[in-house]
């Protein structure tokens, strides 16, 4: 009496607590039921009365453990609206009498929203009574299911009970809190059971002297089927009065006990036998189940069903079975006699429509011959043959060869292929990177061979080039009278060819192949140029020491861009470490030209000068490099001089040597002059007395002295100038001087 009136105490001043605690959260703050415990477990000794009070904003419900709603005679519920403004719902509950099986989760909850409660765990204990429930007079079974934890419900009534765990016939577990785990709410827990878990386990413990326990007894259920499968899984085919025969064969885990039936057409009328037979093995079981039909009947075609069950577990697999009167060969095209591949594709399968029983012999041809043996890349597949990576030599004609040799039946079917190949243009194979340049004016022709089947049709089309020199992406359709295409068409092959009579834009000639299995195309640069192999460098004037020097660059404006000139120490280095020497740049129809103008040159100024560019193209930079040799004045004059020397000595060599020319003709005729004194001497004995004239020719070895001294020189005191001898010994006239005086004689 005094413990009921210290728990109703305690109940009250907990409610009091409790309803303060209420009032004092503000309104919207209900999210869950309130209880008027602070603490989530009581301990109440048997027959004690238990009072909680709940507090809520919506309507109250409660759930108990499974004793007291067994029991309801001892509790009471008393439901009112409650708040200042009668805003909550309240809820009272009592138990009187409270007894060991009560022990439990005491759970207040909104009616209509059930997931939002507050719970309390009371225990009710008793000495006589240490566990929730009592023991029976067989062991409780406890079921252990694959890869769930393992539950022994030996719940106390004391939350400081000492209870252990054993293992029939005396093997006490110790729990150690991570497999094996005690809670007074529940029992021992086995997080992860193995096969030592089954058998006969008791919960003990030890009250005043007295040892109390309850029993388990573990099974482990296994319902597990692996695998179900019959001997064929495709469509069975049988004549008319064979015999059929189907297994069906089920793998299940150990512990498994499986039911095999079957249902079949002839079900009814039993015309078929059915046994069955176990194998173990190391990890599983084998059930095997023959359904046999002796001799079939037309009535016998239909669906066979295997069904298999293990507990709640099912499983079935089925297969259809065709009974036909006689043996027969249906074999005709599947799309026409002419089929289409396309040359790259993976695979083809020539696949006709053939339905034969029992199974024929197949036999693919090709163009006569056994397809298998004249490629490898032939191979049969049931009723078809298959092509792998199809080429265009796979085209011609297919034969199927069906027979079934011991029912003399046979049958043949020819298939034309046709292998569609897409247009491919030949000239991309040889296509150079760089498409160089065109002369300008020159007559070109471009060329376009294309291959497929059906044989393409070719177009052309062209842009020109803009005026900025940018590599042209866009086309449109060729429109130019001064363009003329012709297309040829010679097996397999279709050539294109599209002369340019006269060069004078530049711009981009697209050749497009296309047919109807698809197209191919080539653009084709077509640049024209003003200079020689689109890219050179020139000098205009001779470097001379304080002259200016002219270097010009110029490159196609479609081709090379980022013109620059440096000057170079090592022409083999590609990319020179000098920064650019600047120049002018002017943009003319078809090239662009960069001026380097080299002003008071000196004899520093010598060296290689390079200009470079960059290829649109190819992305490549290139470069051209001239040597500029300045010559210096001082070595000219040198040079003036030394000639000038040189021809006055020659004038001066000339002029001693004729001199001394002139005075070994005055020698000589000197001593002619003697010679005819002494002649004319000699006639004078001769002679009588009287005058006489002498002419002497004197061959001229000089140029005509008179004109040059007029002949008025003296020697030996005779006066030279021309003359004539007169008698009868005169020299006859010859070419030369002529001297003539008198000579008197007494």
């Amino acid at each position: 009496m005094i413990g009921y009136i210290f728990v109703v105490l305690c109940g009250l001043a907990g409610s009091a607590l409790a309803k303060g605690k209420v009032e004092s959260v503000p309104k919207g703050k209900f999210s869950v039921p309130v209880l008027d415990v602070k603490s989530q477990q009581l301990v109440l000794e048997a027959n004690q009365t238990l009072t909680i009070h709940c507090r809520g904003r919506w309507e109250l419900s409660w759930a108990f453990p499974g004793g007291v709603a067994r029991d309801q005679e001892r509790m009471r519920l008393e439901d009112s609206r409650c708040g200042r403004q009668s805003q909550h719902y309240c809820s009272q509950l009592t138990l009187s009498s409270a007894q060991a099986q009560h022990t439990g989760s005491f759970r207040c909850r909104y009616t209509h929203r059930t997931r939002r409660q507050s719970a309390v765990y009371v225990y009710v204990t008793d000495r006589q009574r240490p566990f929730v429930e009592e023991q029976s007079n067989s062991p409780d079974v406890v079921y252990m299911k694959e890869s769930q934890p393992l539950l022994f419900p030996c719940r106390v009534t004391n939350p400081d009970a000492t209870v252990s765990l054993v293992k029939f016939p005396d093997q006490e577990l110790t729990p150690d809190q991570r497999n094996i785990v005690w809670n007074s709410r529940q029992g021992f827990l086995i997080r992860s059971p193995t096969y030592f878990y089954i058998g006969l386990f008791s919960c003990k413990t030890t009250v005043n002297g007295t040892t109390h326990s309850l029993s388990y007894l573990t099974h482990r259920q296994v319902n597990k089927i692996m695998e179900v499968y019959l001997n064929s899984t495709s469509p069975v085919l049988a004549l008319q009065g064979e015999s059929l025969s189907i297994n069906c064969t089920v793998t299940a885990k150990w512990n498994s006990r499986v039911s095999i039936s079957w249902d079949y057409p002839g079900q009814a009328n039993k015309s078929a036998i059915v046994s069955r037979w176990i194998m173990a093995s190391t990890f599983h079981m084998v059930f095997y189940s023959i359904l046999s039909i002796p001799k079939l009947h037309r009535s016998d075609k239909g669906l066979y069903i295997c069904r298999v069950t293990s507990g709640p577990v099912s499983r079935e697999t089925n297969v259809s079975v065709t009974v036909y009167d006689r043996p027969f060969i249906r074999l005709k095209p599947r799309q026409g006699a002419v089929v289409e591949a396309h040359a790259g594709q993976k695979s083809y399968r020539l696949s006709p429509k053939l339905r034969a029983f029992p199974a024929p012999e197949v036999i693919w041809l090709k163009d006569g011959k056994v397809a298998a043996e004249e490629c490898s890349r032939y191979h049969v597949d049931g009723n078809s043959l298959v092509i792998r990576d199809v080429a265009e030599e796979d085209a011609g004609k297919y034969t199927i060869l069906v027979g079934i040799q011991e029912h003399g039946l046979y049958r043949n079917l020819t298939l034309s292929l046709v292998v569609n190949v897409s247009p491919g243009i030949g000239e991309k194979a040889v296509s150079v990177q760089d498409p160089g340049s065109v002369p300008r004016g020159s007559r070109q022709a471009l060329h376009c061979t294309s291959h497929g089947v059906p044989p393409p049709h070719i177009a052309w089309l062209w842009h020109p080039c803009p005026p900025k020199g940018l590599v042209c992406l866009c086309v449109c359709v060729l429109m130019r009278a001064c363009v003329r295409v012709c297309v040829c068409i010679y097996f397999p092959q279709t050539v294109g060819v599209l002369m340019v009579a006269e060069a004078f834009v530049s711009g981009v000639y697209r050749c497009i192949a296309s047919s109807s299995v698809g197209n191919d195309e080539l653009d084709m640069p077509f640049y024209i140029t003003d200079v020689p192999g689109g890219f050179s460098v020139s000098q205009e004037d001779e470097p001379r020491e304080g002259g200016d020097l002219h270097l010009t660059c110029v490159a196609n404006k479609h081709l090379y861009t980022n013109l620059s000139w440096q000057r170079v120490t090592d022409p083999a280095e590609a990319t020179p470490p000098t920064p650019s020497l600047g120049g002018e740049l002017s943009s003319g129809e078809f090239s662009d030209t960069l001026s380097l103008f080299l002003c008071n040159l000196t004899a520093g100024d010598s060296g290689s000068y390079r200009c470079s560019a960059h290829h649109l193209l190819t992305g490549q930079n290139t470069h051209l490099d001239t040597q500029v040799d300045v010559t210096v004045i001082t070595i000219i004059i040198t040079i003036v001089i030394t000639i000038i020397i040189i021809i006055i000595i020659t004038i001066i060599i000339t002029i001693v040597i004729t001199i001394i020319i002139n005075i070994i003709i005055i020698i000589i005729n000197t001593i002619i002059i003697i010679i005819i004194i002494v002649i004319s001497m000699t006639h004078s004995h001769i002679h009588k007395q009287g005058k006489t004239h002498i002419n002497i020719l004197i061959d001229a070895l000089t140029p005509d002295i008179s004109t040059q001294q007029n002949c008025f020189d003296e020697f030996n005191g005779l006066a030279i100038r021309p003359f004539t001898f007169y008698g009868d010994n005169a020299i006859h006239s010859a070419p030369g001087m002529y001297i003539n005086t008198h000579v008197h004689t007494q």
